[in-house]
C-alpha cells in the first residue's frame, strides 16, 4: 500500500486538517501517517477554540519513526503551529528522501499575510524550494514572490492567468516542481491552474457559498494520493476540484463556514473513480 507522512494539525471540530486528509487518502486507498504539529479542540475558525502545540514532543515522535524505518511514498507539509517546528519539517524531509515533497504553503488567504507570517516566510519558502509540489492559493503565490495581490485585482482572465503563470515559473527556477495554484476567485468561477514542465492548465468549477474550513485540506490530500501513485497531479488537481463542487452543491444547508466542508457522504463518489 501508498503511503503518505502527513505534518499537519488535527483539529476536533472544522471537519478540516488532520481529520480531512485521514479520510480523503483512506478513501483514494493510502495509508496516511499523521505526524501531529498541533491539537485543537476546534479549528481556528471557532473564537473558543484551544489549541495545543506539539512542538515540545515532535523530536520524540520523529525518533521513533526512523527507528521503525516506515517507507513513505509522499511526504506532506501543511500547517505549523510557529517557526520552531519547521526545524522538524525538514528533520522528515531528511528522513524520507525517496518520498515526493507535497507541501501547501500556510501563510495567508483573502489578499493578506496570517499573523505568523512574518515568522514563518523564509522557513516555508526553504521548504518550497525543495518541493515536488506545492498548493499555494492566490495570496500565498504572491507572499511567495514578492508580487502585490491587490495588481491582480480585476485582471481581465487571459492577462491573470498569463501573470499567474508567470510567477508559478519564478517559483520553479530552482527546482522543478508542480504548482497548483487553488480557489481563484473569477466571480461566479472557482479556477484551479497548475503549471509544470509540461505547461499550464486550467479547470474551472461553479462557485457554490462562500469560503469553507477544509477545501483546501481536500484539494492537496487527493494530490498528495497522486503524487504517492506517481499519477498526474493536473488530473488529480481536477478532480479534486469538481469533487469539492459535488460536495457543495449537494450540501444547500451550509450556514457556517468554520463547520467546513460535509464531504464524508459524498466519499465513496471519490473512491469510486479509482
Amino acid at each position: 500500500m501508498k503511503r503518505v507522512v502527513v505534518f499537519t494539525d488535527i483539529s476536533g471540530l472544522g471537519n478540516c486538517s488532520g481529520s480531512a486528509n485521514i479520510a480523503v487518502l483512506s478513501a483514494l486507498g493510502v495509508e496516511p501517517l499523521i505526524v501531529p504539529t498541533a491539537i485543537l479542540s476546534a479549528q481556528t475558525g471557532f473564537e473558543q477554540s484551544a489549541v495545543f502545540p506539539f512542538t515540545e514532543n515532535l523530536g520524540a515522535y520523529i525518533d521513533s519513526l526512523e527507528a521503525i524505518k516506515p517507507h513513505a511514498d509522499a511526504l506532506y507539509i501543511g500547517f505549523m503551529a510557529g517557526r520552531g517546528q519547521c526545524a522538524h519539517a525538514k528533520r522528515l524531509v531528511r528522513a524520507f528522501p525517496e518520498a515526493a515533497l507535497v507541501v501547501d504553503p500556510i501563510l495567508g488567504d483573502g489578499g493578506r499575510a496570517f499573523p505568523f507570517y512574518g515568522e514563518m516566510c523564509e522557513d516555508v519558502a526553504a521548504l518550497v524550494r525543495e518541493a515536488d509540489v506545492i498548493t499555494p492559493n492566490l495570496t500565498e503565490l504572491c507572499l511567495l514572490t514578492g508580487a502585490s495581490f491587490s495588481a491582480l485585482e480585476g485582471l481581465p482572465e487571459t492577462v491573470l492567468f498569463d501573470r499567474i503563470e508567470s510567477l508559478c515559473r519564478t517559483l520553479m527556477r530552482e527546482k522543478p516542481k508542480t504548482v497548483v495554484v487553488t480557489g481563484v476567485n473569477l466571480g461566479g468561477v472557482i479556477a484551479t491552474l497548475t503549471a509544470d514542465a509540461h505547461g499550464f492548465s486550467a479547470v474551472k468549477t461553479k462557485r457554490v457559498g462562500g469560503s469553507l474550513s477544509g477545501t483546501g485540506d481536500i484539494m492537496t490530500s487527493v494530490i498528495c494520493a497522486a503524487a504517492a501513485k506517481g499519477e498526474s497531479i493536473p488530473d488529480a488537481a481536477a478532480r479534486a476540484a469538481h469533487f469539492i463542487t459535488r460536495v457543495l452543491e449537494g450540501s444547500p444547508d451550509i450556514s457556517n463556514r468554520n463547520y467546513g466542508i460535509p464531504f464524508q457522504p459524498y466519499l465513496s463518489e471519490l473512491s469510486a473513480t479509482e
